[in-house]
């Protein structure tokens, strides 16, 4: 029997980026993976912003990241074709990742195969003596006790052992155990569609240097699916969809692989290795509770959403920051125990706001299928050689340009906001169907993530986020805002004046928060703003109230 204040099950982006957190903090966890190695299937590819300015804050250079991705060349357009080297019938960016980003965020979105940005963090943890990381164990039980939970934990070769820990995080992925064990149930559509995934490595350069792409929609009668370009050079992956109730994986055998992946392409392909074929069904589905006692559910085990956005992998890594700053604050003293309900207050909505608008994105695109393939399905060759013959002539242009939302997320990637008691005066949040995918506004308002700037701050241009503390909370202070120096120190929280500890160029305080030259913003140690002070006015007072209550403290 051992004591640890947080056992992480399951060592995914999700699992590793907590265990990075809470240490950052100043706790110890214990990260398990019932997987004796490391995931070796490219899987997700997409790592956008915000996730890179979490890996950034944790130690993980979100540069070097995106150095290891794709080009913005290369990962960045989604074509709409026949087959790889077949008809192409329209074009969009992938995301934001050019220039004109950095308005709005330190660091474009990027495209890295999973394995790569895995072994980044597995690197971080390593470094780390507040992680003690172990693969092939998995929690096979748990007792909640007055003080904690009593895990089971048994090992590959069937040894078992008990850990005391304060508090659980499931991070174990889609077909969660614990889940299952706590009894938590998911709301949605469990199976919308069936895929196979075929990894196979390939040099396809040269068949795409005149249209280099991340995904490549498939539309010729004589295939399906999409071909992933992880790396042009070497690593690809076709989606193709089949029938679970005809069909099982020992169907897909290397020739019929070979075979499917030819008619993709539309001509022999070059010499090939094939990688790792495996199943998977496209699910819409929210868990109905995020925590049951002391044991919480995050990432994949929270959630599961259609690959349509690339939303999975970035809202499971938000959640552990959202959960780690707070399990921290308790388990330091310095919250009250109340501050964890919030943790599904907020990180639910958001859930299913990203459910809803990757399973809408997924339904878009049967508009393209029938515009391609007709609706009556003993018309779908000729139909589809009519269009490919003259593209133009079928109007394809309106219902392409349909698609843009689906492959520009860039408002739920940065544009997500809370409301719950750990914010105080945050407006309302807008109805799932009602938020908009892609229009990115700055807010300066309780419960938005501060924006990001580019300011001056000793003598180096920086993002306005780096001066966000995420182990506590920090005061973003207007130019006559002395007064929250004291009410800071007093408090134990960094305090930054505008125009003093920093200077925005483009912009002043005033304009861009539309708070007085004394007002103030507190911000979480997640970066998102608590409350909005009007005036430095008793300010250690101001401070002392507001913080009570958003660490639901006496």
């Amino acid at each position: 029997m051992s004591r640890i204040p947080v056992l992480i099950a399951g060592a995914g982006p999700v699992g590793q980026i907590a265990a990075l957190l809470l240490a950052r903090a100043g706790i110890a966890s214990r990260l398990i993976d019932r997987r004796l190695e490391p995931l070796l299937a490219p899987k997700a590819h997409a790592v956008n912003p915000r996730t890179l300015e979490i890996c950034e804050s944790v130690g993980v250079a979100a540069e070097a990241l995106r150095a290891a991705g794709a080009s913005a060349n290369d990962g960045g357009h989604v074509r709409f074709v026949g087959t790889l080297t077949g008809p192409e019938f329209g074009s969009l960016p992938y995301e934001r990742q050019d220039d004109a980003a950095l308005a709005d965020t330190p660091f474009p979105l990027t495209n890295i195969p999973q394995p790569k940005f895995e072994a980044a963090l597995t690197r971080a943890i390593a470094a780390e003596p507040l992680i003690a990381f172990t693969r092939g164990v998995a929690c096979s039980g748990f007792a909640e006790t007055a003080g904690g939970v009593t895990a089971t934990l048994e090992s590959a070769d069937g040894t078992r052992s008990t850990l005391d820990c304060a508090y659980v995080i499931a991070a174990d992925g889609a077909g969660s155990p614990l889940r299952a064990m706590l009894g938590i149930e998911m709301e949605g559509p469990e199976a919308l569609q069936h895929y196979i995934m075929i990894h196979f490595e390939a040099d396809l350069r040269a068949l795409t240097d005149a249209r280099p792409g991340v995904l490549y929609f498939l539309f010729d009668p004589a295939t399906s699916g999409v071909l992933i370009a992880y790396d042009r050079g070497s690593t690809w992956v076709l989606m193709h969809p089949y029938n679970p109730e005809r069909e099982t994986r020992d169907d897909f055998d290397d020739a019929r692989c070979r075979k499917l992946i030819a008619a993709a392409i539309g001509t022999a392909p070059p010499a090939l290795e094939i990688r790792h074929v495996s199943p998977w069904a496209m699910s819409a589905q929210v868990a109905a509770r995020y925590r049951k006692g002391r044991v919480f559910l995050a990432g994949d085990a929270a959630h599961r959403f259609p690959p349509t956005g690339g939303l999975g992998l970035n809202t499971g890594v938000v959640d552990a920051q959202n959960l780690a700053w707070k399990l921290a604050a308790v388990l330091k003293g310095e919250a009250g125990a109340a501050l964890l309900d919030s943790y599904e207050v907020e990180r639910r909505p958001v859930a299913q706001v990203n459910c809803e608008q990757s399973l809408a994105n997924s339904a878009k695109l049967f508009d393209l299928l029938f515009a391609l393939h007709g609706v009556e399905a003993d018309k779908t060759a000729a139909h589809y050689a009519a269009v490919a013959a003259d593209p133009e002539a079928a109007a394809l242009a309106p219902v392409i340009e349909a698609q843009r939302p689906h492959f520009d997320s860039f408002n739920l990637q940065l544009g997500y906001r809370y409301a719950s008691a750990a914010t105080i005066g945050a407006p309302a949040l807008t109805a799932a169907q009602d938020v908009d995918i892609s229009n990115y506004e700055a807010s300066w308002m309780p419960g938005a993530h501060l924006p990001h700037r580019w300011v001056i701050h000793q003598s180096d241009r920086v993002s306005l986020l780096r001066l966000i503390d995420p182990t506590r909370f920090t005061l973003i202070a207007g130019p006559a805002g002395t007064g929250w120096r004291d009410a800071g120190a007093t408090a134990g929280i960094a305090v930054h004046l505008a125009e003093q500890d920093f200077s925005d160029t483009d912009a002043d305080w005033g304009a861009l928060t539309g708070l007085p030259a004394d007002g103030a913003l507190l911000v979480r140690p997640d970066g998102h703003i608590g409350c909005r002070f009007e005036t430095a006015a008793n300010a250690t007072g101001q401070l002392d109230r507001h913080m009570a209550q958003l660490l639901s403290r006496p």
